[in-house]
Parts: C-alpha cells; structure tokens; sequence
C-alpha cells in the first residue's frame, strides 16, 4: 500500500469494536479494505480485501482472546465462497495465534533451500505439527521453497530431513518481488518471470490439495446443520 493505508481499519479497531458488541462477520468486513474488484464475476462486491495487521507490538500482544474467535469466523467464510490467506509472519512456540493455525485448511512455511534456513525449521517444524496433530490436521503441514543465489539443496532432501513435503517453489527475482513488496512499477518480464510462474504454481497446487482433502473427508456442516457421524 506504500504508506497510504491509516489505522482507521484493521485488527485493532476490531478488537476495540468487538470488546463492546463482540465478534460479528459484519464487524469483521467493515474493517476490511478493498484491494481489488474480481474481473471474473459479475458481482461488483466481489474481489479482494485486506484485514490489516497490528503495527503495535504491545497492542498486538494483549489481543490473546481475539485469535480464536476470529479462527472461527475465518473459517466460515468458505461457505460464502470466500478464500482467507493469513500471512502469520514469524511463528513461536506459545504463540496466541496458534487457534488460526488449527483452524487453517493448509499450514505453509517458507524458507530458502540452504543449510541455515534448513537447520533453524527442524524445530519449530515440529512443534508447529504437533499443534497441528492435536486437532488431526498433521498433514495440513507443507513447505514452500524461496530458492537463493547460491546453495541451494534438492527439494528431496528437504523434504526426508524434515519430514515435510514441499508445496510450491519460488525462483529468486527480486525486481517481480518488489512489484509486491513496494509497489514498484512491473517489468516487462513481469508475466514471464520465474516468481509469478512459481506463485501461480503454488496457488493450484495448494488449491488442488485442500480440494482433494475436503473431498476425501466430506464437506464441513454449515451453521444451520447438525453433524452426523
């Protein structure tokens, strides 16, 4: 957004909203922010929006009781045909953000294919698949490779040493990058370049795998119906 965006909307003011009239879906889409309109239906309030994050630390760390929550409310967006992408930044071990993780359809990780990145996953891989074992989503976990200059390991061996299959790989090209990153003009290799091929790669694979998995376990009872066994 460059700088444009304020903090009339976001996180914050829907924690301070929900505090007095709790946590509604109309709540949560008056604080979104329109990005763009969907090209592709005919519905004019389609499109993409953004939940922007906290940008006070200390804020964001007294906001433990509004994580599970909007986990659920999150959820249910897909029953209007809504796709939700959380970029959670970096995760630690009691982080109040674990409810969005165990409520996810798929958990990713990026890292770049080279022995330090590799050696600092081992353990927060495994406690992010034990959070996840605790709600039978184990397998929910994958990895999306950012490739680098140089060493860079096989995806094979990534996957056997961490026991974690790879998702998606990202080519390394940091002017396509910072088109999303600061907004910079778009190159004329913008559509040819090795990280939009890879992100729309990523995007089908992903899409591809929570298909199959919601297919191979049975679609999610709405609100109005009563699970059966």
């Amino acid at each position: 957004m460059q700088g444009a965006l304020d903090n009339s909307r976001g996180l914050l003011p829907l924690a301070v909203q929900i505090q007095h009239a709790g946590l509604t879906n109309e709540a949560m889409w008056d604080q979104l922010v329109p990005l763009a309109a969907d090209p592709n239906r005919a519905d004019p309030a389609s499109g993409k929006y953004l939940l922007s994050a906290i940008s006070n630390s200390a804020a964001a760390r007294n906001m433990v009781g509004l994580w599970s929550d909007l986990a659920v409310l999150l959820s249910q967006q897909s029953d209007s045909g809504v796709d939700v992408i959380i970029d959670a930044g970096r995760y630690t071990p009691e982080d109040a953000r674990t409810p969005l993780l165990q409520m996810a359809d798929a958990v990713l990780v990026q890292a770049c294919p080279v022995l330090p990145d590799i050696a600092a996953l081992v353990d927060p891989l495994a406690s992010i698949r034990a959070i996840l074992t605790r709600v039978g989503h184990e397998d929910y976990l994958g990895l999306v490779l950012r490739k680098t200059v140089v060493g860079n390991y096989g995806v094979g061996d990534i996957e056997k040493n961490l026991k974690t299959p790879a998702v998606g790989k990202l080519g390394w090209d940091p002017t396509t990058a910072a088109v999303f990153s600061q907004g910079a003009p778009k190159p004329r290799s913008f559509k040819r370049s090795d990280l939009l091929s890879g992100l729309v790669a990523l995007a089908a694979a992903g899409d591809t795998q929570i298909r199959d998995r919601g297919q191979r376990l049975g679609s999610r009872p709405s609100q109005h119906e009563e699970a059966r066994p």
